[in-house]
């Protein structure tokens, strides 16, 4: 069994620290995988929408480029974000676990 009274109390709390920045870290980066999948989504059903069976015409896609904008908007808040907790978590770890 660990005796955890042995570790630092500052070190404990950058641990803390470091394994809830690491939480929405991961959070953040399957969220971004959600929403690629979005966008792939949006492209497909416009590449479909355009294509209409026989000799119909081709439906508006204005709506689904509206949803592409959309993604694309929140996938660059999660590109940001997923940066930022990048760093944090960067600077975190050597306070949490030394210089490995």
């Amino acid at each position: 069994m660990l005796d955890l009274s042995t570790i630092p109390a500052d070190v404990l709390l950058a641990r803390g620290h470091y394994a809830t920045v690491r939480s929405a870290h991961e959070d953040a980066k399957k969220a971004l995988q959600i929403l690629t999948g979005k966008l792939a989504s949006v492209s497909s059903r416009v590449l479909r929408q355009m294509q209409p069976d026989n000799d119909a015409e081709p439906e508006s896609v204005e709506q689904l480029l509206a949803e592409g904008r959309t993604a694309l908007n929140e996938i660059e808040g999660a590109c940001k974000m997923i940066a930022d907790l990048a760093h944090q978590r960067a600077e975190l770890k050597p306070l949490a676990w030394g210089r490995k």
